[in-house]
């Protein structure tokens, strides 16, 4: 079950396909998945594909 702006639970994000973004704001990298990316660190996003 995941929460509303929190942290996924019971998700094996190493068996997700997940890429690797970085914010144009904070200059941030992550990795995310889905079609709205967000920073976790800003909350912004205005992120771009590595």
């Amino acid at each position: 079950m995941c929460t509303v702006g929190g942290p996924m639970a019971d998700i094996k994000m190493k068996k997700l396909k997940t890429k690797k973004y970085r914010c144009l704001d904070c200059d941030n990298e992550f990795k995310g998945i889905g079609r709205r990316v967000v920073c976790p660190s800003c909350q912004s996003d205005n992120v771009e594909e590595v």
